[in-house]
């Protein structure tokens, strides 16, 4: 009887059977300027860099002298990598030309402050430590992290979970491309501070992973160093079940995919045991074979992949043998991500230019024949129990690219590794990134002098009020709903935010159309980008709009004209409007009643939500919907 667990069969999961033990890795930008150098926390348009450097990193031993097995993973791959930046956000500190300067005094009082929220117990020293990291990531080879205490906690509905503790680390460079030579790079989010709290493995099911996520991400908002927007917090989950192993899963951005990413893992892991399973039962334990030259059998193949490959210099296809491996490599891990793509991916991470890893559970496919594949099988010596993997390029790189997939699929039979993935961003798969780091990537930063954490520096940093309580406040202040306070927040404070509303005189609802959907109706009608007006700007146009009285059609009349001019700022806007003609005949109320008039007439005593549409149909912007309302409710 097979021992292959199909997914379908894993549809509902006993989490406590399985012994799903879960842990966050929570990571917060902060916008208090770089944390060891002067320059802001903008990542900027791609476009914008006007500079750029190479470098190739390589590994050093950790304080225990040993080698990181990622960071030697890395090395062998032999890639150099290319930075790219400008003099506004990035400086020889982030060149590593220069020794680092602070730590940033606001970023120290935002990691207090959080630990005191999650009741952290501070160490009385803080050593920057250096992380070494040589995918490119960073310029200089490591990341520079500093642990300020453990013996936290924080309640879910499900329990008390563990703080192991919180860092105070730099952001590492934004990727641009990858290619099989080198990666791109570019500067502007490295160095930029980031708030890390690591929790323990008390989190038992999916939904708790996400109220887990939720509460500390509520935490981390309610400080005014905290960044917002897209990508500037990310969540890695830590999962594990019974005969599996603890892997790190990076790139979760969406809260609402936690459960479903998590969930997957879980399945990942079971049928990758199963796999285990069934090979022992057909007496696999370790593969091997040599390795099959079957280029002749494809010398009139229509198979494009294959013909693309053997334009290669000294090209060969050439094929090896899995015996007992009919129907695993074809086996589903996830969605859409079988046995093989597992092996494929790995293997990519050596030789990226292998463009094709064909296996003999999908075949005949992708332009190659039935007769092709009984060819293969033929020339080989498969029997119907067997499986091959063939791989097409140039002969020495072939052969070492298969000899590679061997060894994959070894490590893959034996048992569950300890890794990290990467998550996809357009679903729940997840991929093979590299080998899970150990202790052996740490060694203190003798660059950055170490911190005295004492009472008085812990004592003078005030615990803010929670994000989610501040959202419900304001909501009821601004007169919108959750939403759309997250939407202000994001681009003013609230102070900022209050005073916008009184200036213009327009309810929060009326300022936010203003403020956000304007802007996408003048992209989406005109084709004209929107610029981000700086709050001066906003400030005075709030004040002009009510000293003027200006109705929507005026209003966005002003924002294309300055969208068109591309600007952020004004020195005088009134002298803009005037020079400009933005600056219409006020309206004539008298007129303006006379017609509402005549519309309630027409509307035969319809209700008045009803009337009130039809006036803004009628008028389409050109008067203040304050004024209809107002003479609406006069004259009914």
């Amino acid at each position: 009887m097979s021992k292959l667990i199909f997914r379908d069969d894993l549809k509902e999961l006993d989490y406590k059977a399985m012994g799903l033990l879960c842990g966050l890795e929570i990571h917060q930008q902060l916008n208090s300027g770089k944390l060891f150098c002067c320059c802001p926390c903008n990542v900027m348009p791609n476009d914008s860099f006007d500079k750029k450097i190479s470098r190739r990193l390589r590994f050093s031993t950790g304080e225990s002298g040993t080698i990181d097995v990622a960071a030697l993973a890395e090395f062998k791959k032999g890639k150099f990598n290319e930075y790219i930046f400008n003099d506004e956000i990035a400086c020889l500190v982030d060149l590593d030309e220069e020794p680092p300067k602070g730590p940033s005094k606001p970023a120290l009082d935002a990691v207090i402050g959080v630990s005191k929220m999650f009741n952290l117990k501070f160490f009385d020293k803080v050593q920057f430590m250096r992380k070494l990291i040589i995918d490119g990531s960073v310029t200089t080879g490591f990341q520079r992290t500093a642990m300020v205490g453990q013996g936290g906690y924080f309640e879910t509905s499900q329990g008390k979970i563990e703080i192991l503790g919180i860092n105070l680390e730099e952001d590492s460079c934004r990727a641009i491309e990858r290619f099989d030579s080198h990666n791109v790079y570019s500067l502007d989010r490295q160095g930029i501070p980031l708030i890390e709290v690591t929790t323990g493995p008390q989190i038992y099911s999916p939904e708790q992973a996400l109220e887990a996520a939720t509460v500390i991400g509520d935490i981390l908002r309610s400080f005014k160093q905290t960044r917002r927007g897209l990508g500037t917090i990310r969540q890695d989950l830590n999962v594990s079940i019974i005969g599996g192993a603890r892997v790190e899963i990076k790139g979760t951005q969406n809260l609402k995919l936690i459960p479903e990413i998590l969930k997957d893992e879980m399945r990942r892991q079971k049928i990758h045991l199963s796999i285990i399973d069934e090979l022992k039962s057909r007496g696999v334990q370790k593969v091997t074979s040599e390795i099959f030259d079957v280029t002749s059998i494809f010398k009139d193949t229509e198979s494009a992949v294959v013909k693309t490959n053997l334009e290669i210099k000294n090209s060969s296809v050439l094929a090896i043998k899995l015996d007992n491996f009919t129907g695993i490599l074809g086996h589903e891990l996830q969605e859409n991500h079988r046995f093989a793509s597992e092996v494929s991916d790995r293997n990519k991470k050596h030789f990226p230019m292998i463009k094709g890893l064909f296996h003999s559970d999908e075949l005949p496919k992708y332009g190659i024949t039935p007769e092709e594949v009984e060819s293969v099988k033929t020339s080989i010596g498969t029997t119907e129990k067997d499986g091959f993997i063939l791989i097409c390029n140039e002969k020495n790189i072939a052969e070492k690219s298969l000899n590679n997939v061997l060894d994959i699929i070894n490590q893959l039979i034996s048992s569950v590794e300890e890794e990290v993935r990467q998550v996809d961003p357009k679903g729940t798969v997840t991929k093979f990134s590299r080998p899970m780091p150990g202790s052996a990537r740490m060694y203190p930063e003798t660059d950055v002098q170490t911190i005295e954490f004492d009472s008085e520096l812990v004592d003078e940093i005030s615990i803010p009020e929670l994000y989610s309580t501040k959202l419900d406040r304001l909501s009821k202040s601004f007169g919108v709903d959750n939403s759309k306070v997250v939407d202000f927040l994001d681009k003013y404070s609230e102070e900022q935010v209050s005073s916008l509303i009184s200036e213009s005189s327009k309810t929060g609802t009326a300022l936010y159309s203003i403020i956000f959907d304007l802007a996408k109706d003048i992209k989406k009608r005109d084709k004209i980008e929107p610029v981000d007006f700086k709050y001066s700007l906003m400030l005075d146009l709030a004040k002009s709009i009510k000293e003027n009285n200006f109705n929507q059609n005026s209003i966005r009349d002003i924002f294309v004209s300055l969208y068109k001019d591309r600007l952020n700022e004004v020195s005088n806007l009134q002298d803009y409007l005037e020079k400009n003609n933005l600056i219409s005949e006020p309206v004539d109320e008298v007129a303006v009643e006379e017609k509402i008039k005549e519309i309630i007439l027409k509307a035969n005593g319809a209700p008045f939500g009803a009337v009130m549409g039809m006036c803004m149909k009628e008028f389409a912007g050109a008067v203040d919907g304050k004024l209809i309302s107002s003479l609406l409710k006069k004259n009914m």
